[in-house]
């Protein structure tokens, strides 16, 4: 990069600090910004001057194509790796490129073998409409009549038999061809043409249910809050809202540019990618969505193209919320002269819930917090939103957009920066993460089997893990105050979020969630300061305001070995040993060091290195007592180390890996709770060690009363994720034969009447 975006805002708060009052608004803030000598120039070099990080030419996507072709060709081909190479050069080639088609007809074959017969009809579609060679479509049309067969929607197939004839018209088939296409056209002259094709509903459209009956309220203390008009009993669903806007979150440790496989219309996670061809990096699940997304993504792909997106992090929710919501307040942009006078305007319409603006109007009464942050804080966010908005006009087709305002250029930009600026701070104290799990890439690992999408025994804990993939904006129940404790837990479905109560609410008793900081999770200070340092509020909630020591005395107590007293410290691991308190010996921490030091890749005498691992553990029990969040991670460590190669070896049939993956399922229950995602892939382990028996072993194992326990409350906790994930997970379970088919059938009924 020419300048890291940081590194530059923090430069300029160093020159402009102390210029901002704190009660300017963010009209005011952007209009000041904007008058400051050379600063526009400045941001708009510096957007100018961002390289692309997509390479030029077709070279890399030939690359990626070359190695998906020789894997294809294999005596055993691993289609889920060959289809992860045409995807990646999917990614990599220029739009309109003979590389880009070649891609897309490439992975179409893949995904035949692995029966993804609507992603492979998008991708024939793709090859066709592209640059591919003249003399070869036949095999794609082929390719893709096959595909609307196997969907069983026989009204695709007229364009693709037309296709076909016109070919046959100047090269004659052959005859087992020549049968096939008589056999679809048979089919489409038989097809109903009335009939619409049903395929999978993918709108996000903003959308609000209340279950429970919720009332608005406002006090000087805490501002707006949400109460309960009537009783809410636990587990009753008390929400449930669709995201306006969510984006991307984007992994700070990747070193790849490429975008996690997660649709950026309908939020699918873990999809066959197809990616936007101008920029290569906005990610969709299909061309439908593809397509449906175009309005906002056309102000978005110069983004993608220079990388920008992943440097500004939050800022850009801020920028597609206004994108998301610039329709409903158009016709004020557009009766406006002046920037303060539809800024007002548009405000003063949205004191309401109920407002002109909808969902939209909505977001715009969070609050900012601009007016308790610190300063320079508010500054790096107003130049964000300024700097944004000259993105907008210099770098997008945003003028064409707003055509009809009436603004002058300089008043637009400080109406635009404005909206954008409040977005920003709104997000900062009102943004939801959502989290799913996430799959790894096929070529980490050997995680499927080779012909179809199922999961190989013990692969389960390998290849999904819990991972924030967007962040989004609920502004309904981004009206619940937050508490420590709180008495609701919240479940994603893509960009919907569910709301359920934990425990009974009241009639008048408040509905809170959870901004991060939980008494398990943390102690009462750092829970504190970090709450003061994002939301700008001291916590008053009940465990607040008593002291609650749960989390110093459940999860970080220590035994000394010598004095035998109990203490709880938090442990940090930089900083071992650590000393008694009490009697001031040395507390052993040797076996902790053995553990973490175990590699999971070395595969040289595992029977051996488990067993002293286990030993190591079974001494540190004695000293790590309790709970404690650190004999945690040394247990999950072991099991990273061994629970593939276990059972294969002999090590199971002991049982001693199946306790240590039960007491590390435990562990998280005790300290996230049943309901957590935490718990969810804490007990894959568990699966996993159940699985390899089934696949190695002899005889199924008898599971004990705590483990039948245990794999009930998985099964509760898994209405927690998204249909997708659910089901690939339940697949898992009845093959390895941890549950019937019954029980699958009884699980997703439940499921689905939760969801």
């Amino acid at each position: 990069m020419e300048c890291d975006w940081d590194e530059m805002v923090d430069s300029i708060v160093y020159k402009l600090q102390h210029q901002m009052p704190r009660t300017a608004s963010e009209v005011d803030t952007i209009r000041h910004l904007a008058n400051v000598p050379k600063l526009c120039d400045l941001f708009r070099s510096w957007l100018q001057k961002l390289p692309n990080v997509r390479a030029s030419g077709e070279n890399k996507s030939n690359q990626f194509r070359t190695r998906g072709n020789d894997m294809f060709k294999a005596s055993t081909p691993e289609y889920h790796v060959v289809v992860e190479a045409y995807s990646k050069a999917i990614f990599a080639a220029p739009g309109g490129s003979r590389s880009l088609a070649l891609g897309h007809a490439n992975r179409a074959a893949a995904l035949i073998r692995l029966r993804r017969y609507r992603e492979a009809f998008d991708d024939c579609q793709l090859a066709l409409d592209g640059d591919y060679p003249a003399d070869s479509r036949l095999k794609v049309l082929f390719r893709q009549a096959e595909c609307a067969e196997r969907l069983g929607e026989p009204v695709k197939l007229g364009p693709i038999v037309e296709g076909i004839a016109r070919i046959a018209a100047e090269k004659a088939l052959q005859k087992a061809e020549q049968r096939r296409l008589e056999g679809w056209r048979a089919m489409y002259d038989a097809a109903d043409r009335d009939c619409t094709v049903e395929e999978e509903e993918n709108a996000t459209s903003p959308v609000l249910r209340e279950e429970a009956v919720l009332k608005e309220k406002e006090a000087p203390a805490v501002g707006r809050y949400i109460v309960a008009a009537e009783a809410i009993k636990a587990n009753d669903t008390v929400a449930r809202e669709t995201a306006v806007s969510f984006v991307p979150v984007y992994d700070p440790e990747s070193s790849s540019t490429l975008p996690s496989f997660d649709c950026q219309k309908c939020a699918k996670v873990n999809v066959v990618p197809f990616p936007c061809p101008t920029c290569g990096r906005a990610c969709y699940c299909s061309t439908r969505c593809r397509v449906a997304h175009r309005p906002v993504h056309r102000f978005e792909c110069f983004g993608y193209r220079k990388h920008l997106w992943y440097q500004i992090g939050i800022a850009h929710l801020g920028l597609r919320c206004f994108l998301d919501g610039l329709g409903t307040i158009a016709g004020e942009m557009a009766k406006a002269t002046d920037a303060s006078v539809c800024y007002r305007r548009v405000l003063e319409a949205t004191r309401e819930e109920d407002n002109p603006f909808s969902h939209y109007g909505r977001v715009l009464r969070l609050v900012t917090n601009f007016d308790k942050m610190d300063p320079d804080d508010r500054m790096r966010y107003t130049l964000a939103g300024l700097m944004l908005t000259i993105y907008l006009q210099e770098c997008t087709p945003f003028a064409e957009a707003v055509k009809d305002c009436a603004m002058p250029p300089a008043e637009l930009l400080v109406c635009c920066g404005a909206f954008i600026t409040r977005h920003i701070g709104q997000l900062v104290c009102n943004g939801h993460a959502i989290s799913e799990l996430r799959l790894a890439l096929p070529s980490k690992g050997q995680f499927y089997n080779l012909n179809d999408s199922l999961l190989l025994a013990g692969s389960l804990h390998l290849c999904l893990k819990s991972s924030r993939v967007f962040t989004a904006i609920f502004p309904r129940i981004s009206m619940f105050n937050h508490s420590c404790d709180p008495n609701i837990r919240n479940h994603f479905e893509r960009a919907t979020l569910t709301v359920h109560a934990t425990r009974p609410i009241g009639a008048g008793g408040e509905v809170f969630n959870c901004y991060g900081p939980h008494y398990r999770l943390m102690a009462a200070a750092e829970r504190k300061m970090l709450l003061r340092a994002q939301y700008c509020f001291d916590c008053g909630c009940e465990r607040c305001r008593e002291g609650d020591a749960t989390f110093e005395q459940r999860f970080n107590m220590i035994r000394c070995p010598a004095c035998r007293r109990e203490y709880s410290k938090e442990l940090n691991l930089e900083e071992l040993p650590t000393v008694c308190v009490y009697c001031s010996a040395e507390i052993p921490s040797e076996w902790l060091s053995q553990i973490l030091d175990l590699d999971p890749d070395d595969r040289r005498d595992e029977t051996r290195n488990f067993q002293r691992a286990e030993s190591a553990y079974n001494y540190g029990k004695q000293i790590l007592i309790h709970s404690n969040q650190t004999r945690a991670i040394a247990l999950r460590h072991i099991l990273e180390c061994f629970t593939r190669i276990a059972t294969c070896k002999g090590l199971a049939h002991s049982n001693a890996l199946n306790k240590l993956a039960l007491e590390y399922a435990l562990l998280m229950r005790e300290r996230f709770g049943h309901m957590s995602l935490e718990f969810l892939t804490g007990c894959f382990y568990l699966l996993d060690v159940w699985a390899m028996f089934c696949y190695y072993g002899d005889d199924e194992p008898e599971q004990q009363a705590e483990e039948r326990t245990v794999l009930k409350q998985f099964r509760q906790a898994l209405a927690m994720i998204g249909a997708d994930n659910r089901g690939q997970i339940l697949d898992y379970m009845k093959r390895y034969k941890i549950i019937d088919g019954e029980s699958t059938a009884v699980c997703i009924e439940t499921m689905e009447q939760t969801a």
